[in-house]
């Protein structure tokens, strides 16, 4: 999750739209390049129109990953389905076939978003938290109790648990009136979070948790009294995991899971946009899609473990040319994450395609990388048989000093603390797609590229 605010500076995007079958083949990138404006700053490698690297909030979001991620390897091996989701993958009302209904239809192509409102989907607006011209996190409304008590929460696909501060005078927000509510019950049952050098804590609750008509009445979550200092400058109230609960540290069905459990939604899916340096406008799709948001057909990948939204990653493409990765890897698609993590090796093997890229530990710590400012990149990550591309100006985490011509690569390389066949997708990449997230079809995500691309 990310939750401290430090300023750095990513330059808006451009890119391509994404293969439409399994293909071996590089996609053609032209067609889908565009250069965009923001804020006088135009999105091209050139060196004086970067900005300046400041590596102080990448650096603690690397330490947050490493402890998000300190189990991954066993959970993604080792997952064992609990009765709910067993139960959730032969529900015959998602049991989705190219014949489905008309209603599921529309949902899918995104023509009951006009209607957003009904009982069956809702779209919960985020906020985007800005830091410098960095898209730290991006959070939205919820309605808490028989209050309906509106806290904010951070939308996170790489987590599986929602929390909260309750009645905590200490917290840097003042969090749930859980005495207004008649609905909240507190059980005896322990909970916490470590995010990094920071931790949540406190006791698992149940209450009402409404997203617009969408209601679970009796949602388990961490009702929080106490938080680090880390999250001290977070927008957010709270954070709402939307992996599987298989990842839970509760224990419990995710609100999302609870949702389709009880039939509540159009459809098993939900989406997510995200604006670019935008304050408002981006969004979270429950039951939904959302085709204003997309600019082209979603490609579809499935999911490998029902834990994080991991998907194979076998390979990657600079320039057209293949990366070596000695192994496959998995990568997970993270929402509370900024940018991209992948192992040392796939780090130094996509880098190694990059004439004059260098390692940057000696500047910033293991990990890093710079490069030329000036280099034409064209960078793909393969997801199950197809290609995504990573827009140059998202993968420019900007000049290593004024006047230099030097940037810095926002693909991070983890060493030893890290899963050797792991990558972690953050917002870097997901600005750039509108991505859809389907519980049927044995689980799988969907990206299409995002009208951020206009």
């Amino acid at each position: 999750m990310s939750s401290i605010a430090i300023s750095l500076l990513l330059a808006s995007i451009s890119l391509a739209a994404p293969l439409q079958g399994p293909s071996t083949a590089s996609p053609n990138l032209k067609t889908g390049l565009y250069n965009i404006a923001r804020r006088g700053i135009k999105a091209s490698p050139v060196a004086n129109e970067d900005p300046i690297f400041d590596p102080t909030y990448a650096q603690a979001e690397i330490q947050r990953v490493l402890s998000k991620y300190k189990q991954a390897a066993h959970l993604i091996h080792n997952v064992h389905l609990p009765p709910h989701l067993k139960d959730l993958l032969h529900n015959p009302h998602y049991l989705i076939t190219d014949d489905v209904s008309p209603e599921l239809d529309a949902a899918y192509r995104g023509e009951a978003i006009e209607d957003v409102g009904g009982s069956r989907q809702a779209l919960m607006p985020l906020m985007d938290y800005i830091s410098g011209n960095l898209d730290i996190l991006y959070y939205g409304p919820i309605n808490m109790g028989s209050q309906k008590q509106r806290m904010t929460f951070d939308v996170d696909t790489g987590s599986a648990d929602l929390w909260v501060p309750v009645d905590c005078p200490d917290c840097p927000h003042p969090g749930y009136a859980a005495e207004r509510s008649s609905t909240y019950r507190e059980t005896s049952q322990e909970f916490s979070v470590q995010y990094g050098t920071g931790e949540v804590s406190g006791v698992l609750a149940q209450d009402r948790v409404a997203v617009g008509s969408l209601v679970v009445d009796d949602q388990y979550f961490g009702a929080v009294n106490q938080e680090s200092d880390d999250f001290e400058d977070s927008p957010n109230d709270g954070l709402i995991g939307m992996a599987f609960s298989t990842i839970a540290t509760s224990g419990q069905p995710t609100f999302f899971e609870n949702l389709l459990n009880s039939n509540k939604l159009a459809a098993p899916i939900f989406s997510i946009y995200l604006t670019r340096h935008r304050s408002s406008g981006s969004s979270l799709c429950l039951g939904c899609y959302d085709s204003s948001k997309a600019v082209g057909p979603v490609t579809w990948v499935p999911v490998t473990s029902m834990t994080y939204w991991a998907v194979s990653m076998p390979s990657a493409l600079v320039n057209g040319r293949a990366v070596d990765m000695s192994t496959s890897v998995t990568a997970a698609i993270d929402s509370g994450t900024t940018l991209i993590y992948v192992p040392k090796a796939v780090a130094s093997a996509i880098y190694r395609q990059i004439p004059g890229a260098r390692q940057a530990d000696a500047q910033y710590g293991e990990g890093f990388w710079t490069y030329p400012c000036s280099s034409n990149l064209n960078i793909q990550l393969g997801f199950g048989d197809d290609y995504f591309a990573l827009n140059p100006a998202d993968f420019n985490l900007g000049r290593t000093e004024y006047g230099s011509t030097t940037c810095v690569g926002g693909i991070l390389g983890m060493g030893a603390d890290f899963p050797s066949d792991l990558a972690i997708i953050g917002d870097e990449f997901l600005k750039s797609w509108y991505s859809v997230f389907d519980y049927s079809h044995g689980a799988r995500v969907g990206f299409a590229p995002s009208i951020n691309n206009h």
